[in-house]
């Protein structure tokens, strides 16, 4: 697998896109843990672009018959969605603004005001998907517990 790397990049700077692919499960499993959400409840890829889907067990007041997930995507960070229904994308119903990849504790108290319908959309300046830094950042994250597949 070719590591990322940019032309202003040094030698050790390399990240190899199996340490992200890593750090992106073990990311998501604390967040799935910090929201109480459980890993069976997680799912993430590493295909065209990093995302993440946590099931919640918990519905939006606003869609009281639709199941309520919390997705990631590397170039917009964690939104709260709703299922459509009819097997088409999911209806973003509110997004979290700032950094893409917050802290787990960040996350969870962000998802909580938003169960109970006392949330504000912050601003986000829009970023490149995959971008080298979200990829370091992920790498970060490889060495920390717990993982959604069990493996360390």
């Amino acid at each position: 697998m070719p590591v990322i790397r940019h032309a202003d990049d040094s030698a050790d700077d390399e990240v190899r896109p199996e340490l992200a692919e890593h750090g992106l499960r073990h990311y998501t499993a604390r967040i799935a843990s910090a929201v109480g959400a459980g890993a069976e409840a997680a799912w993430c890829e590493w295909a065209d672009a990093p995302s993440a889907y946590i099931a919640l067990d918990h519905r939006l007041s606003d869609y009281p018959d639709r199941d309520a997930a919390l997705i990631w995507a590397a170039e917009r960070g964690w939104a709260v969605a709703v299922e459509t229904g009819c097997g088409e994308d999911l209806l973003i119903t509110a997004p979290l603004g700032g950094d893409v990849l917050p802290a787990p504790e960040t996350v969870a108290t962000w998802v909580r005001a938003v169960l109970a319908g006392k949330h504000a959309d912050t601003p986000r300046r829009p970023c490149a998907a995959a971008s080298t830094d979200v990829i370091r950042r992920l790498a970060n994250w490889a060495g920390h517990e717990p993982t959604l597949d069990g493996r360390g």
